[in-house]
């Protein structure tokens, strides 16, 4: 009688041990999938973004510190623009010195000061031109002497050609990134060159000023892996979003090849000024904010 009153309770565990392992199955395949789908983009490929952002903000920045210097030296000369205070010019802590008859402008950071976005920067920034910026034509070469942005070394010689057909039209120009190389302060680096067409369509305002790219990058990731930039539809910077903090485009679709790995489509949204930027890797899309970090 007591044998056959436990076999019930024995059929009744069995049944349970069963069901139970069964769901541990059908959960592990489940993980399982969930992992496969998100391998598809690893930290490697977020790490790859965000390197590519900050050296791209590196060199920009550079560009509109060195226009804000001309700006500065000779104010009401480009048609009765509205010019941006002097407390929001990425500028405003560093020392200008204009030499005209060598046709060179310094700007000096001395050894350190932090700008209206947070950023502390030292270390020249050297230009030498032929004439002003914003005339078809001319030719700005930048130098960099032991320029530091937030402990960062950025390196390299720029070459801004104007490229613009009138004086009347929004200015264009040929830029050309020889030698730059950013290294951060644990050691790591990264290289990158670029030949680029950027035009800035300008407003009365400087506030609602937007800077559109188009042009390829390659070099070397802080891993030590080669890389290629193809930009596949216009980059859309918003110099209202960068004084927001905002230190990625708002705007844009670029490709970002690498040897032996999938290649990654990096979007940048439809214009909205926020920091959100999509990756999308074999198929998979992930979303990931890219805010400036002010201080590292």
């Amino acid at each position: 009688m007591i044998l056959t009153s436990l076999t019930p309770i024995k059929s009744v565990t069995r049944i349970m041990v069963l069901t139970f392992a069964l769901f541990m199955i059908i959960t592990a395949c489940e993980d399982q999938q969930e992992n496969s789908l998100q391998s598809e983009i690893d930290q490697n490929d977020l790490d790859n973004v965000s390197t590519e952002e900050d050296l791209q903000t590196a060199y920009d920045e550079i560009d509109l510190i060195s226009v804000e210097a001309e700006e500065s030296l000779d104010e009401g000369t480009l048609g009765g623009r509205e010019h941006i205070d002097k407390t929001d010019r990425l500028t405003r802590c560093a020392s200008i010195t204009h030499n005209k008859e060598e046709q060179t402008i310094t700007i000096d950071f001395g050894d350190g000061c932090e700008g209206p976005d947070g950023k502390v920067r030292s270390g020249i920034i050297f230009i030498t031109y032929t004439g002003r910026l914003f005339v078809p034509g001319s030719v700005w070469t930048i130098t960099l002497r032991n320029y530091y942005v937030n402990r960062r070394h950025i390196e390299g010689f720029k070459t801004i050609t104007n490229v613009s057909g009138s004086i009347n039209d929004n200015v264009s120009f040929n830029k050309v990134l020889e030698g730059g190389k950013v290294t951060w302060p644990d050691g790591t680096y990264a290289t990158r060159e670029f030949d680029k067409t950027f035009t800035w369509y300008r407003a009365s305002n400087p506030l609602k000023d937007e800077f559109h790219v188009k042009g390829d990058a390659h070099g070397v990731n802080r891993r030590g892996v080669a890389y290629k930039i193809s930009i596949i539809s216009t980059i859309i910077w918003k110099r209202a979003c960068r004084l927001r903090g905002i230190c990625v485009p708002v705007q844009g679709l670029k490709l970002i090849e690498r040897r032996d790995h999938s290649d990654v489509l990096v979007d940048f949204g439809d214009g909205e000024c926020d920091a959100l930027v999509t990756i999308t890797k074999n198929g998979e899309s992930r979303v990931i904010e890219r805010e400036c970090n002010r201080r590292d």
